[in-house]
């Protein structure tokens, strides 16, 4: 394994590394629920048209239990595919009010870099800063989203009992 990607797994066991990931996931959570939206609509339309085409197809003859087997696995698809983008959005909510927490410019920092996904080059020229005071904006920023994260939405595990 090479030097890079031994540090890179061990950067994402750390807070700061779990916090980009969240980040990450947030920032694409929005385009994550349109194309899921997308997919739901293709499936409602391929249904409406599997039933409508097998109601008077003469390969099912009088047996409607295909029918209900489809119909039943398009829902179940369906509300899959709802409860998947349900669950995204309620992590989006939460890290989204440790962001709004934060100053003007820090939001300004996070939704450049995770939810337009811009390299610290470009936000260095939008922020008028060093690209060296990007990095460590960032820890900083990182920082006090672990911080605010804890406080709010920290859950304790329960000691194992043997």
């Amino acid at each position: 394994m090479k030097e890079k990607d031994i540090y890179l797994k061990e950067m994402a066991k750390t807070q700061r590394g779990k916090m980009k990931k969240k980040l990450l996931k947030w920032g694409g959570t929005l385009d994550f629920c349109k194309r899921k939206q997308d997919e739901i609509g293709k499936l409602q339309k391929m249904a409406r048209q599997f039933l409508q085409m097998g109601e008077g197809s003469p390969f099912l003859g009088k047996s409607s239990v295909m029918l209900k087997e489809a119909e039943a696995f398009y829902e179940k698809e369906i509300e899959r595919m709802t409860e998947s983008m349900k669950r995204e959005l309620e992590e989006y909510t939460k890290l989204n009010s440790c962001i709004e927490q934060l100053e003007y410019e820090e939001q300004r920092f996070v939704k450049l870099r995770y939810e337009k996904g811009y390299q610290y080059e470009y936000i260095a020229l939008q922020t008028h800063k060093s690209r060296a005071k990007c990095f460590r904006d960032h820890d900083i920023i990182l920082d006090k989203l672990i911080v605010l994260w804890e406080e709010n939405f920290f859950v304790p595990e329960e000691p194992k009992q043997s």
